[in-house]
């Protein structure tokens, strides 16, 4: 509890995207998505660079994400959610059940630091973050009590998620299955980028609120993420 009131004892300021829409006074939850694809090429590169920091993968993505973020919304002060597991304790590795954690990083992206210099600062908040990742989030936005707005989620509008899999195909004896994509229509955020690693290059997938942006709005977003990757 200590460490992440301590992440909010200084005032937290909203992000403020650059949407296409007034936010409605209540949120609809109504979304669509833009999914996108790295090369292997660019993976490995990104891969290495974050080997070099001792820095993960997720580490490197979700800088890459914050300094987006902080692009677009001219601020320097930037919160993301992202999910944990929430099964550190070995008796509950094999319980059956929603264990699923939320974290809420924050982090400053400032101007005046390299990118190595800012995946530092990244890498040594996201390791914090884990360290202390058993308190709840709920708990967290109780305690600091947060002015109620129906038109938001407390603490972050945003997250990032990267799934850690990258087989498609679940076998059970006789039974195989495959995933598929639907067409999610649903985002619980203003915005949520995922990713997950398939045969060796990154896909990525940019689910938005309808509510607040429109797609043109959301391709533009993947070519600045991409960008900032070159």
């Amino acid at each position: 509890q200590e460490y992440w009131l301590g992440e909010y004892v200084e005032e937290l300021s909203l992000l403020e995207l650059p949407i296409d829409y007034a936010r409605p006074e209540f949120k609809s939850y109504k979304g669509s998505n833009v999914s996108f694809s790295l090369s292997r090429e660019i993976t490995n590169s990104l891969r290495e660079l974050g080997d070099k920091e001792g820095a993960t993968l997720f580490m490197t993505l979700l800088s890459i994400f914050n300094i987006l973020l902080s692009k677009l919304s001219n601020q320097q002060d930037v919160v993301v959610g992202t999910a944990v597991a929430g099964r550190s304790h070995v008796d509950l590795e094999d319980i059956f059940g929603m264990f699923v954690n939320t974290l809420a990083i924050r982090n400053y992206p400032k101007g005046d630091l390299s990118f190595k210099d800012f995946l530092r600062e990244v890498k040594g908040k996201t390791l914090k973050s884990l360290e202390y990742q058993d308190y709840p989030y709920e708990e967290l936005v109780n305690h600091l009590d947060l002015p109620r707005d129906s038109s938001r989620n407390p603490l972050f509008d945003v997250m990032f998620v990267l799934q850690n899999f990258d087989k498609e195909t679940l076998l059970f004896s006789d039974l195989e299955a495959t995933t598929k994509n639907i067409g999610n229509k649903i985002s619980k955020f203003d915005l949520q980028l995922g990713t997950q690693e398939r045969e060796g290059c990154l896909d990525f997938n940019f689910e938005y609120s309808t509510d607040l942006f429109n797609k043109e709005t959301i391709d533009r977003f993947v070519v600045y993420f991409e960008r900032i990757v070159s």
